[in-house]
């Protein structure tokens, strides 16, 4: 059956009526059906306010991706809204496959062996027949974790560490052992060895001498009468208030300052 061929007039009448009287007026004047109408306004890119007519091409592509990809992705591609694609796959009787419920021995097998480092999750997911990231987001669920290291210490490795994590880096300690540094430092810490010396806290007897001899003596003297460093000592001053412009300009401070520039100085003479 032959198709009639749309002449000039019927395009511009199509043009000028379609958008505001819509497709059954267009298609009484020009005496063709109500699809035949549509579907030339579809290839001509007419749109009835605002509205955009579906292609075939548009709903092959739906029912082709729909269950693999994100409706703002196939919204993308189609240049559409996320609304007007899950409305249409709704319009075409389509819908996301749901996951696989989890089995009571499927449950049983992960808390089994998600824990247990000696099997990777590889192997986890392809016993199960399910992706990595259901068996991680299952695990979440069933509030199962899986340690960060697998590495059992002897008891030569652990005095050994005992015996060197004050004078060596765990870097280093690492190497020695062949380990990694991150093993390393967790076992430390589990056990409780850590290479910087906990933070003294300052006592109201010290506290009080900062405030008495700050104005009149350096905080290198403070920190040696107190046993303290000089940052110290000065972050402490800072805290309480006391290190102010006018003690930098004292005497005590002003004397220091010289003795350590004469020091600097004979260093470089002697270097020289």
């Amino acid at each position: 059956m032959n198709r009639k061929k749309w002449t000039e007039s019927e395009v511009t009448y199509l043009r000028k009526y379609y958008p505001r009287k819509g497709a059954k007026y267009v298609a009484l004047h020009l005496e063709r059906s109500t699809n035949a109408v549509i579907s030339k306004a579809m290839n001509l890119g007419i749109v009835v306010n605002g509205f955009r007519h579906w292609e075939i091409r548009e709903d092959n592509y739906i029912k082709r991706h729909y269950s693999d990809r994100k409706p703002s992705s196939i919204g993308k591609t189609l240049k559409r809204s996320i609304r007007a694609v899950l409305h249409r796959a709704k319009r075409l009787g389509l819908t996301k496959k749901r996951g696989r419920t989890w089995t009571d021995e499927e449950k049983k097998f992960l808390c089994t062996y998600y824990h247990d480092r000696s099997k990777s999750l590889e192997e986890i997911a392809s016993q199960l027949r399910r992706s990595l990231k259901s068996v991680r987001s299952y695990a979440k669920i069933l509030n199962v974790r899986r340690p960060r290291h697998d590495h059992e210490w002897t008891k030569e490795e652990h005095k050994y560490l005992v015996a060197n994590y004050k004078k060596k880096r765990f870097k280093d300690i690492a190497v020695d052992l062949g380990l990694s540094s991150d093993a390393v430092t967790l076992h430390a810490n589990r056990k409780g060895l850590f290479r910087k010396p906990h933070r003294r806290l300052w006592t109201e007897e010290e506290l009080n001498y900062v405030r008495k001899h700050y104005a009149t003596l350096t905080a290198e003297d403070i920190g040696n009468a107190i046993g303290r460093t000089v940052q110290s000592v000065r972050q402490c001053a800072g805290r309480l208030g006391l290190q102010q412009k006018e003690n930098w300009n004292k005497t005590a401070n002003i004397e220091a300052r010289v003795r350590k520039f004469k020091l600097w100085k004979e260093q470089q003479k002697s270097s020289t």
